[in-house]
C-alpha cells in the first residue's frame, strides 16, 4: 500500500517573474466514514458495530463537552485535540476581552504513534 500523488505547478507570490517549480502533492483515495469505520474496528474484535458506533458517537460528544470546558482531551496514540482561537489585537492588556477573538478552532496534534507512522510511508507517483 502507498500514497499516491501527482505533480503540480506552483509560482512563487513573492516573485511572480519567476518561473514556476513542481511540487508533489497528496491525492485522496477516498473517505471512510463513521459506519465503515464502526465496521472496520468491530471486524477485528467481539464487539458488534452498532456498538463501536454508538461509543464513537459518545466520544465526540464527551470530546466537545470538555473543549467547551476549555479542556485539552488526550486520545493517548491517537492524540490531543485542544481549542485555538485567533483575536484582535488592542494597545493594553486591559482593553481585551472576549469581543477581541474572532475565531476559534480545534487543533488536533497527532500522538506519536501517529507521527512515527507518517516516517514509514510509502509514494507512488500518478500521472496528472
Amino acid at each position: 500500500m502507498s500514497v499516491n500523488f501527482k505533480v503540480i505547478q506552483r509560482k512563487n507570490p513573492r516573485d511572480l517573474a519567476a518561473a514556476p517549480k513542481s511540487y508533489a502533492i497528496a491525492i485522496n483515495s477516498g473517505t471512510v466514514d463513521i459506519d465503515r469505520l464502526a465496521e472496520l474496528v468491530g471486524d477485528g474484535s467481539t464487539v458488534r458495530q452498532n456498538d463501536i458506533y454508538a461509543v464513537i458517537i459518545g466520544l465526540v460528544n464527551t470530546i466537545q463537552g470538555e473543549l467547551k470546558e476549555g479542556r485539552s482531551v488526550s486520545l493517548g496514540k491517537l492524540g490531543i485535540f485542544s481549542i485555538s482561537v485567533s483575536s484582535e489585537g488592542s494597545d493594553t492588556p486591559e482593553e481585551v476581552n472576549a469581543n477581541n477573538i474572532k475565531s476559534a478552532k480545534v487543533r488536533y496534534r497527532p500522538g506519536k504513534e501517529l507521527k512515527n507512522m507518517l516516517k514509514t510511508l510509502e509514494y507512488s507517483k500518478i500521472s496528472s
